[in-house]
């Protein structure tokens, strides 16, 4: 039953993703209102998956890679909402919901068959996947916001005034935006993974040795912790950009090593 809600959450997604994509291109703002409308909606649909899931199996549904990547999507969303009402930015949807599709569509691959070996089902171990997903949460938000400011950078640059520069809010806003999502993002990032290297300790021998999945999310943390400050010169907020770019692609290097190949988190 869980599936089934989840999909009509996906659907909704979808939907909202292409209105968000056309209020931007259209400049509509009815557009815009039904692309937030479907996108709560959806993000309801969401949550009563998530809850059935727990239901059905008397557990709190963090303990398989596709249920995290569900709890990702679904504080992703709930943040992507938030900030469209405080910042006002009508067409954020049109840049995060994309990528919260092309996460959630990936969960009925491989992806479902990955879950924590018993041993790293501790309350400590939660915790840890708890903070980890809250970060990565923020940071998907991070590539979207990211995304924005470069495209509406380069149409300034030019001196070309295209549909996005008018559908997209100042430079100001969008930079702001991107320094506050890795703020929010990075601490839990790396308070989540130090846990996860505490616990393994003591469960295995070696976190690093034969885990695809803890080698790349220290890879991931790594070129989030070079991130430049985004508050400084342009160019400098124009690196920030580019690297939470890069951290995202390499976000998305992680949960392919963790669904590809099988180390310590699972089998």
């Amino acid at each position: 039953m869980n599936a089934v809600v989840f999909d009509v959450a996906l659907t909704a997604y979808i939907i909202a993703a292409a209105a968000a994509g056309g209020s931007l291109f259209a400049r509509r703002e009815d557009l815009a209102h039904f692309a937030r409308v479907l996108t709560a909606a959806g993000w309801l649909c969401h949550t009563a998956a998530i809850v059935l899931r727990g239901v059905e199996l008397g557990r709190v549904p963090v303990h398989t890679l596709a249920e995290g990547v569900s709890i990702v999507i679904w504080l992703a969303v709930l943040l992507g909402l938030w900030i469209e009402y405080r910042y006002g930015i009508t067409t954020f949807g049109a840049f995060f919901l994309p990528v919260i599709l092309a996460l959630g569509l990936g969960l009925p691959t491989g992806l479902r068959d990955l879950a924590l070996e018993p041993q790293a089902q501790s309350g400590w171990a939660l915790v840890h996947v708890a903070l980890v997903m809250v970060g990565l949460a923020a940071l998907v938000l991070n590539f979207g916001s990211a995304l924005m400011y470069l495209v509406q950078e380069r149409q300034i640059k030019s001196k070309h005034t295209g549909t996005f520069y008018y559908g997209l809010p100042a430079l100001e806003t969008l930079d702001h935006l991107t320094l506050v999502t890795l703020t929010v993002g990075f601490p839990f990032l790396t308070v989540g993974l130090l846990l996860g290297l505490l616990q393994a300790g003591r469960s295995w021998a070696n976190v690093l040795a034969g885990d695809p999945l803890a080698l790349s999310s220290l890879l991931m943390w790594l070129v989030y912790a070079a991130t430049p400050s985004a508050d400084g010169p342009a160019r400098q907020r124009r690196r920030a950009a580019y690297f939470a770019i890069a951290g995202f692609c390499v976000l998305l290097v992680t949960l392919g090593a963790g669904a590809l190949f099988h180390g310590r988190h699972g089998s």
